[in-house]
């Protein structure tokens, strides 16, 4: 196993880390039945397309709104016709989006050794109203995310703000994600890199590969 004695800080993906996205499956079911899950992974990996193709295009949209975009894009191509009263209901509650059953006690138990952060694309104040909601906002000694610099993941400045704000030598902070385009970014940024694989998922085949491999939260602090 890679040597993480240098760390002093771990930098956390938010959304498909902490952050439990596919939750919101039972939530859209009440609404759509059966159509919950693939809803739920769509709105995700739209949003997170959605951010690939401004960066690319040199524009800038934030993550609240890119949710609503993605929710409309990702409603029309599974043909769900969705009252404006239900999709409010729907982005209210991935607003306030639960975190992964393991999280709170994983980051009390990591919190005693590592100082937390967030370093995300997303809005703030979604990720604090969040946290607050799954009771683990404590844990964390700020929420960094690149709105107010109008960037995103995977660009290496995403990853130079975490150093910049955190104030540590990139060596001494670790990232950790569930997400691999999130995982390859940090790890071509010279991160020391922990991936969540909750779902099996494969690794994109580019070259790079995390240094710490994990099933979940738990399991990472056991390894750390």
């Amino acid at each position: 196993m890679t040597d993480f004695t240098r760390v002093k800080a771990l930098a956390f993906d938010y959304y498909g880390t902490i952050g439990d996205k596919q939750g919101l499956g039972g939530i859209i079911d009440k609404h759509f039945p059966g159509k919950g899950q693939a809803m739920a992974k769509l709105w995700f990996a739209t949003c997170q397309r959605y951010c690939f193709q401004n960066g690319m295009m040199e524009r800038y949209i934030p993550w609240d709104e890119l949710t609503r975009a993605a929710f409309k894009f990702a409603a029309a191509d599974l043909g769900i016709d969705a009252s404006d009263a239900v999709r409010d209901e729907l982005i209210a509650t991935d607003q306030s989006l639960p975190a992964y059953p393991e999280a709170r006690g994983a980051l009390a138990r990591l919190a005693r050794s590592f100082d937390l952060y967030v370093l995300s694309m997303g809005s703030p104040w979604m990720i604090e109203q969040s946290q607050k909601a799954a009771g683990i906002d404590a844990f964390f000694e700020a929420v960094l995310t690149t709105q107010d610099r109008q960037i995103y993941k995977p660009g290496r400045a995403a990853y130079e703000l975490g150093v910049e704000l955190i104030g540590r030598p990139r060596d001494e902070i670790a990232f950790v994600s569930g997400n691999s385009f999130d995982v390859i970014g940090s790890r071509n940024f010279g991160f020391p890199t922990i991936w969540v694989r909750r779902h099996g998922q494969p690794l994109d085949d580019l070259g790079l590969a995390p240094d710490l491999v994990v099933k979940d939260l738990n399991e990472m602090a056991d390894a750390l």
